[in-house]
């Protein structure tokens, strides 16, 4: 008995632990999203961020993206905003997003045209002092 005991318990974690990036990724696709930035970092490091797009129809999806922000020791919250901001821009271009820094720590990201909609989920985070909050 504890041994089935332990089996369940074993992949109700794999389950949460596997699955948990996946759903949050396929159930909140939105044509806009707001990174937040707070706190200044304590040392250097980076943070991934993965675009991942709406299926079409037909079942079809462009292919995610990865973001990198590299971030200097010391940077403040303004300073990381910025820095993601100018990753996005130079990742995305500027026909399909519109990418803005508002309020100083406020990362704006929006899709353009016939851009699908997409999620933006933290790849990697390696900054300590920081904390990001993306918001649709």
């Amino acid at each position: 008995m504890k041994i089935i005991n332990r089996i369940g318990l074993l992949c109700s974690v794999v389950a949460m632990c596997g699955f948990s990036s996946v759903v949050l990724a396929d159930d909140h696709f939105n044509d806009d999203w707001k990174i937040s930035v707070s706190g200044d970092a304590d040392v250097g490091g980076s943070v991934s961020f993965t675009l991942t797009f709406e299926p079409a129809k037909d079942g079809t999806a462009k292919e995610a993206i990865t973001i990198d922000t590299p971030v200097a020791a010391d940077a403040s919250e303004d300073d990381i905003a910025d820095l993601i901001g100018n990753s996005f821009k130079a990742a995305l271009g500027e026909d399909d997003f519109d990418v803005d820094v508002s309020w100083g720590e406020h990362v704006k990201v929006e899709a353009d045209g016939d851009t699908p909609d997409f999620a933006i989920t933290i790849a990697n985070n390696t900054l300590q002092g920081v904390s990001i909050e993306i918001q649709d």
